[in-house]
């Protein structure tokens, strides 16, 4: 009934409401043209997956329960989505998944828990993803994979094996998001550069509280609070060239702030690192 909802909209897209209520969703809800808003009630819309996503054909860009595929101008809010990871365990099953130039839409305020990733974009640009909840995913809250120039902002990410992951992203801005109890808080590898990651919470995580690896060239890294991590509050780990690391609170970790392995031509300052191991470690 939500997909011959969305299809029964016009060329021109619109909104699909839908209303209080638990729905048992067997196929993803793949969003059919651009321009298209699906709004919930928060978490009295309830979404809950009965099916695996496939990794091959077609399914591949059917990933998430939401899925937009080359969509642009769209708008996802209000959702509650249970991944219900329980039963259905499947490495693709993604709670929203914007793939392939899904460009230029806002995802907002939705639950997106018991997923493998809760909020998944891949190779899509110039979105918003503000206020959404993803806790208790099997791989990341948020992921980013090849997408640029996306704003993630005041999203709560707990209890993943990443709150935030970036891969090959770059000139994105993470800003006042809450990545706790991770094993890694907010992430960047494979050359994700020039990204901002400000104003962020990143405390009580098993490994980092923000992790740079592998040539992440670039990034500003300022604001942030990464306190009592087991590991350090903020790790570059084969990342050179100016990456500026600044005003940022690192507090009864093992390490504050530590520059591991080919890290050089960073700029280091400003930072409060107390009752650490070890304050600033190169």
């Amino acid at each position: 009934e939500i997909i011959q909802a969305l299809n029964d909209l016009p060329a021109t897209g619109g909104e699909v409401v839908i209303l209080d209520g638990t729905y048992n969703i067997t196929a993803s809800i793949n969003i059919p043209k651009d321009n298209v808003s699906i709004r919930g009630n928060g978490n009295a819309t309830i979404l809950k997956r009965m099916y695996n996503s496939t990794s091959a054909g077609s399914g591949s860009t059917a990933r998430g329960l939401i899925t937009l595929n080359k969509k642009s101008g769209c708008k996802i809010q209000g959702l509650q989505i249970d991944g219900n990871k329980a039963i259905y365990t499947a490495s693709y099953n993604y709670g929203i998944y914007l793939s392939l130039s899904s460009d230029n839409n806002t995802i907002t305020g939705n639950t997106c828990n018991n997923n493998d990733n809760g909020i998944y974009l891949h190779s899509s640009s110039n979105n918003t993803v503000t206020g959404n909840t993803c806790n208790n995913n099997d791989n990341n809250g948020i992921r980013l994979h090849s997408s640029s120039n996306n704003t993630i902002t005041g999203n709560t990410c707990n209890n993943n094996y990443s709150g935030i992951y970036l891969s090959l992203s770059s000139n994105n801005t993470v800003t006042g998001n809450t990545c706790n109890n991770n094993n890694y808080g907010i992430y960047l590898s494979s050359s994700s550069d020039n990204n901002t990651v400000t104003g962020n919470t990143c405390n009580n995580n098993n490994n980092n509280g923000i992790y740079l690896y592998s040539s992440s060239n670039d990034n500003t890294i300022t604001g942030n609070t990464c306190n009592n991590n087991y590991d350090d509050g903020i790790r570059l780990s084969s990342s050179s060239n100016d990456n500026t690391i600044t005003g940022n609170t690192c507090n009864n970790n093992s390490g504050g702030i530590y520059l591991y392995s080919s890290s050089s031509n960073n700029t280091i300052t400003g930072n409060t690192c107390n009752n650490n191991s070890t304050g600033i470690h190169f």
